[in-house]
């Protein structure tokens, strides 16, 4: 599923760490259950218009929230009364001043049911005093291990009201995280209407989050350019000052 290259990237002087937090698209990987149809690539078929052989792949199933995605609030409010991801200007998704929040891994790893994230753990992360008006924030909690596991959905965590209230009081320009689903379907939290319309992007789910070394890094969201759509699969990356260790 990717994860971190060695740096031997120069900005301003530093050697940088890359790390890849982009989910794997994949047969058998996690998916959101019916009506949205599931990923399937196969091989093309003959071509019967070229003597050679060709090879190619068509990629069956994929829809706008396939792994890893970005999303405006038009997937709630609809595209006339919103706007598309080809709309964002793309300088506004590139090397942007990002907060990662590590949680503590451990309280998600053996659940017998979904794990609330709260405000005191949120509160309790490194970095978080740091976060300043239109930094992208980073939500970890080491779920993205569990790509493909069949309990990817099932007991993913998710955030409570109050964190949920939280985090949109910080006003981030984008909120993401390493698990798939933010609200408690059978309890809703009630959030939502309050994150649209603060008019935060969001990015999930993340991969490799937990590899993060230090809060304050550098987030680039590559979307796929297509119109007309309220998310859109992409390709994420972290960049972070490597340490001198680093080779």
């Amino acid at each position: 599923m990717g994860g971190r290259v060695p740096g031997h990237y120069a900005t301003g002087g530093s050697r940088m760490n890359v790390i890849d937090i982009t989910g794997v698209i994949r047969n058998g990987m996690w998916n959101y259950e019916e009506p949205f149809p599931k990923f399937r690539m196969r091989p093309l078929d003959r071509v019967p218009w070229v003597e050679a052989d060709v090879y190619a792949e068509v990629f069956e199933g994929m829809h706008s929230q396939t792994g890893t995605y970005l999303e405006t609030p038009a997937h709630y409010y609809g595209s006339d009364a919103s706007y598309d991801v080809a709309d964002i200007p793309i300088g506004k998704l590139v090397d942007r001043r990002c907060i990662v929040l590590k949680l503590d891994g451990s309280l998600f790893e053996s659940p017998e049911s979904r794990v609330p994230i709260t405000v005191p753990m949120l509160e309790s992360c490194l970095g978080g005093e740091r976060i300043s008006e239109d930094d992208a924030i980073l939500v970890a909690t080491g779920w993205g291990k569990h790509w493909m596991d069949e309990r990817y959905l099932e007991f993913s965590p998710y955030f409570t009201y109050e964190a949920m209230k939280w985090l949109i009081k910080k006003r981030p320009v984008l909120l993401g995280s390493d698990f798939p689903r933010w609200d408690h379907l059978t309890k809703s939290e009630r959030f939502f209407p309050e994150f649209y319309e603060a008019d935060i992007l969001m990015l999930a789910p993340c991969v490799n989050l937990e590899t993060v070394r230090r809060p304050d890094v550098r987030l680039t969201v590559l979307p796929l350019h297509i119109s007309g759509t309220s998310a859109v699969p992409c390709r994420a990356i972290l960049m972070e000052e490597a340490d001198k260790d680093d080779k």
